[in-house]
């Protein structure tokens, strides 16, 4: 049922436009890069700021300030992702690397929930201190979306 609604997204008329259009899909698909830049970029400067590679940000402003661009990337990313997704999805569904970086993206946000969720993140909006938890939670973080990156470069060359 999943597979067949996901599928009916290549008969819509934005697909049929997407394919039409000579500009539509490199547009989109800057887009999406862009979204992309957004939200990893966000997430991995707040990570290095939490492991203390980057020492003058203020801790407090900054977690603030990365949460509202990596969800404004996370929006265009999803919308871009899903118009660029319509344009051949039965491609998409049958691509390892796709499906891993769509895996990848779930377990980058649900760690981003979890995080969110941790005392220790709530004593960091309050008192700006880092403990040894976020610390490992910021290193993963930087790996998975990291994996996430190469997993959807290697896209096209699967």
């Amino acid at each position: 049922m999943l597979s067949a609604l996901l599928l009916s997204v290549g008969d819509t008329a934005l697909a049929s436009f997407m394919r039409q259009s000579a500009i539509a899909y490199p547009i989109v698909s800057s887009a999406h890069i862009i979204g992309l830049g957004f939200l990893i970029g966000a997430i991995a400067l707040l990570d290095l700021r939490i492991l203390g590679m980057v020492q003058r940000a203020h801790i407090v402003d900054l977690a603030r300030l990365c949460s509202r661009f990596a969800a404004i990337g996370l929006c265009l990313a999803f919308v871009s992702g899903v118009m660029l997704f319509s344009v051949q999805p039965t491609t998409y569904l049958n691509n390892s690397a796709f499906l891993l970086k769509i895996a990848l993206i779930g377990i980058g946000l649900m760690n981003v929930a979890i995080v969110h969720r941790l005392p220790q993140w709530s004593t960091l909006l309050e008192t700006g201190a880092i403990s040894p938890v976020l610390r490992v939670t910021a290193f993963t973080s930087i790996m998975i979306w990291l994996a996430t990156i190469v997993a959807g470069r290697w896209i096209a060359f699967v």
